[in-house]
């Protein structure tokens, strides 16, 4: 039989692992899909590339990103995108999120960190990239964008 001080040791050394290995507050974790993209220029422009994306892409509607607990995260794209299913999982298909306040910071293989501010409210969570605080690869060159809101709604 194992002593209680011994057991609780062992107890509060399991939850203080669980705490340590979660990287996503559980408000955050689960299925969602993007249902609005909007970038402001430096002018104070806002254009709905959300729109933009849709007219081009129209499959883009019906791509899923889930959420984990670990930090982990994937997107699902579905087959109607074709051709362009491979490629945007390729970049886009998998990575790590941290979480410290309402601040997450994304990491994917071959693109540089980015640091997003989130909200969420119910089954809505907003994201936003404020190119000014993250590493200048974020914009394109010869762009003269401010930040980068998107809001996603769980499904």
């Amino acid at each position: 039989m194992i002593p209680l001080n011994r057991l609780l040791a062992i107890l509060i050394f399991c939850g203080l692992a669980h705490i340590a290995t979660a990287q996503l507050p559980s408000n955050m974790t689960g299925t969602w899909k993007r249902t609005g993209m909007t970038s402001t220029d430096l002018s104070g422009k806002t254009s709905d590339d959300f729109q933009e994306h849709i007219k081009t892409l129209p499959c883009t509607k019906n791509i899923t990103y889930t959420f984990k607990a670990d930090g982990s995260f994937i997107t699902t794209v579905p087959d109607e995108c074709g051709a362009i299913k491979k490629a945007i999982e390729a970049t886009n298909g998998a990575g790590k999120c941290t979480a410290s306040g309402n601040k997450v910071k994304v990491t994917m293989k071959g693109i540089p960190d980015a640091t997003y501010d989130v909200k969420t409210q119910g089954n809505t969570m907003i994201w936003v990239f404020d190119y000014a605080s993250n590493p200048k690869e974020h914009n394109v060159a010869g762009s003269k964008l401010k930040s980068l809101t998107i809001v996603y709604t769980k499904i």
